[in-house]
């Protein structure tokens, strides 16, 4: 599963918090996809191919601060581990147009990590860090 961190609403559509928005919404529109709303995980989701596997996507529409509320939903609805995810999020301290990948770790003040960690127990889940 992956995961894109933003906050909803056109206000904050062009921020540099909804990077991991934008990164989802771009790879739904690569593969042709559609969002579909999903109260019961609390955002949207979509399904793609990559790399010739199914995968889960997930835009939560809750906000930054309350993150987790969506993805251990849909952890717990799709039966996936945590380290089987991906969360896509917004990285201050990365130069624009840099990202990183990273296995566990802390929240490094991230709100949606922070959440996401909290309600998990555990920072044992993949990040993309987009600058």
């Amino acid at each position: 599963m992956i995961v894109g961190l933003g906050n909803p609403g056109p206000e904050h559509a062009q921020t540099r918090h909804n990077a991991g928005f934008r990164f989802i919404d771009a790879l739904v529109e690569q593969a042709g996809a559609r969002w579909s709303v999903d109260s019961k995980l609390f955002g949207e989701t979509a399904k793609v191919d990559i790399a010739g596997q199914p995968v889960w996507l997930l835009k939560p529409a809750t906000f930054m601060n309350l993150r987790g509320k969506s993805v251990t939903a849909a952890q717990r609805f799709w039966k996936i581990e945590p380290e089987e995810t991906l969360l896509a999020h917004d990285e201050l301290d990365l130069p624009p147009g840099v990202a990183r990948l990273k296995f566990d770790g802390g929240h490094g003040g991230q709100n949606g990590l922070r959440d996401t960690i909290r309600l998990l127990g555990h920072g044992r889940f993949h990040r993309l860090r987009i600058g």
